[in-house]
């Protein structure tokens, strides 16, 4: 009878273990409405339910795909960040069909940091920024006019035109850039990705090419890799100390999340 008592014991510990990766797969993804510069604007976050009250986590803003929504590129990091613990927090332009800097340029996306800040603070040091595909393009622009804002920049499947190289000119720092793409993607063909790379390391901003084999650009076919990556080359950077700053107060506050 003891004997057999041991594997019902060890069974209990391992449903106790998967109830507790269960729980975390459900924290929830909140919708937060909020006055920016006359307009109602809206972002996604997520908040792991295990961080401590006060202590401060890294966070991830996510960049969706123009023609798509902040909850699309949600879907695809909720359960990866859940698990990983830490925030990610996903803007939605102010017209989906494209991000349009005059009106989500950097002082928006520093408005969200400040308002999601106030719901749990976030690491000034590690904040980090993800694009997709055009998202990723935007993403790379303002990794780089607004680079003492962010530890790293990761895009998947995303090509900033040579015309806006005048960028690097404006970066604070050197801050590090990571890129994946599929070998078989026609629209982002290695060479560009390639002369993308080169030209980022010839400007001095370490640039990390990942070519994910027997791949198109189908993001949702890969994302589980592509976000895994991403967090991975994060965690080995962030801000310098001398940039990185405590968030300034929220340029509105937001109304309970819906």
């Amino acid at each position: 009878m003891k004997r057999a008592a041991l594997p019902a014991c060890a069974v209990l510990l391992l449903l106790a273990c998967a109830g507790s990766a269960l729980a975390k797969d459900k924290d929830k993804v909140d919708k937060v409405n909020f006055q920016f510069d006359g307009h109602q604007r809206m972002y996604s976050v997520m908040i792991p339910n295990s961080a401590a009250p006060t202590a401060p986590l890294a966070a991830v803003v996510l960049l969706h795909a123009q023609g798509g929504w902040a909850s699309d590129v949600m879907g695809l990091w909720h359960s990866f960040a859940s698990h990983a613990g830490f925030i990610v927090i996903a803007p939605e332009s102010l017209s989906n069909t494209l991000w349009d800097s005059k009106v989500d340029g950097p002082p928006f996306l520093h408005a969200v940091l400040a308002d999601v800040n106030q719901k749990h603070p976030i690491d000034p040091a590690k904040v980090y920024l993800f694009g997709e595909t055009s998202g990723g393009v935007y993403a790379l622009a303002v990794g780089l006019y607004d680079a003492q804002s962010w530890g790293g920049t990761c895009v998947h499947a995303a090509v900033l035109d040579p015309s806006n190289y005048g960028l690097f000119q404006h970066a604070a720092w050197k801050e590090p850039f990571q890129v994946w793409v599929g070998d078989n993607d026609a629209d982002s063909p290695i060479h560009m990705m390639t002369n993308e790379r080169d030209a980022f390391k010839a400007a001095g901003f370490p640039f990390d090419l990942k070519v994910i084999p027997n791949s198109d650009a189908a993001y949702g076919n890969v994302y589980d890799e592509v976000n895994e990556g991403c967090w991975k080359f994060f965690q080995q950077h962030q801000i310098p100390a001398n940039l990185a700053a405590p968030f300034a107060p929220a340029a509105a506050a937001a109304p309970a999340a819906k």
